[in-house]
């Protein structure tokens, strides 16, 4: 079988599918010195790779949440090895209100005020026409994918820095791009959840809250999904990430991004953006220009 290559339209000239320069967390200009990190879902996979990143970039401390305590205290293991951020792992559900309440307070009281808080927990129905899914299944990824994040959200305001507070939501190009049969369930859920980021951004204007699509990577979600996509490397979305609460993006607020896109290129086409309120939520061809408006 060929290789298959890119397979959605550009936002960006040059399209990346594993890290580089601009976005590696080694980079000076993308330092975590200082920062307290949070990351959900950071026992394995892509929030692994982000706790990973941060750890590069210099991060005064790391913290990793998760279901699986074992998966957590292999990869805090690690990340103690590979770098000198102080690490933490707690086992929480991000459904469980009080386990996420007491992991952040334990968090801040022990490390101090959390930068950056990665919201990388998600779930994926088993792909299925909505008339014949299981209904349980089929409404776990609203409940993970918004409530998940709704709860995560303000679990980090008690405890939040007054350095650049940053917000980041995986997403995915699913919640945007088109209808997906099958997928009644997890995209709409994660369409929810980029417009849930956007009303947290104009809620907390002090805060940057920036929603991304990390890529097509080897997941088990990826694998669960059926499409076969060409893969991107775990350096995509970590680098990303990194980049994504340092000082060049600090004009992401409440907009949805994917680590696909080349970051320099976005800073030249910062001003467009901001000015048309691109990559932000709404209904295509609206508002129609029209010669002129009758009110009748």
């Amino acid at each position: 079988m060929a290789k298959l290559t890119w397979e959605f339209p550009p936002y960006t000239k040059t399209i990346h599918r594993s890290g580089y320069p601009a976005i590696n967390p080694t980079n000076p200009s993308n330092s975590a010195a200082g920062k307290v990190v949070l990351v959900t879902g950071g026992g394995g996979g892509i929030g692994k790779a982000i706790a990973e990143a941060y750890n590069k970039a210099g991060a005064k401390a790391i913290a990793i949440l998760g279901r699986r305590e074992n998966l957590l205290r292999e990869a805090a293991a690690e990340l103690e090895k590979a770098g000198d951020a102080k690490i933490l792992y707690f086992a929480a559900d991000v459904l469980d209100e009080a386990a996420l309440k007491a992991a952040f307070a334990a968090v801040a009281k022990e490390v101090g005020a959390i930068d950056v808080v990665v919201a990388n927990h998600g779930y994926m129905a088993t792909p299925e026409p909505a008339a014949s899914s299981d209904v349980g299944d089929w409404w776990k990824s609203y409940e993970i994918n918004i409530k998940g994040t709704f709860l995560t959200f303000r679990a980090w305001l008690p405890h939040k820095s007054a350095n650049s507070p940053t917000f980041i939501s995986l997403n995915t190009a699913a919640a945007h791009m088109g209808i997906f049969p099958g997928f009644s369930a997890y995209s709409p859920s994660e369409m929810a959840r980029g417009h849930l980021a956007s009303h947290l951004q104009a809620e907390h204007p002090d805060i940057r809250v920036v929603s991304f699509h990390p890529g097509v990577l080897e997941t088990d979600m990826g694998v669960k999904s059926g499409m076969p996509m060409s893969r991107d490397d775990m350096s995509l979305p970590s680098g990303f990430a990194v980049w994504l609460a340092s000082p060049a993006a600090d004009w992401v607020v409440g907009r949805f991004l994917w680590a696909n896109w080349d970051v320099e290129e976005l800073a030249q086409m910062k001003n467009e953006i901001v000015k048309n309120n691109e990559l932000t939520f709404g209904v295509l061809g609206w508002p129609k220009q029209v010669e002129a408006t009758i009110v009748a």
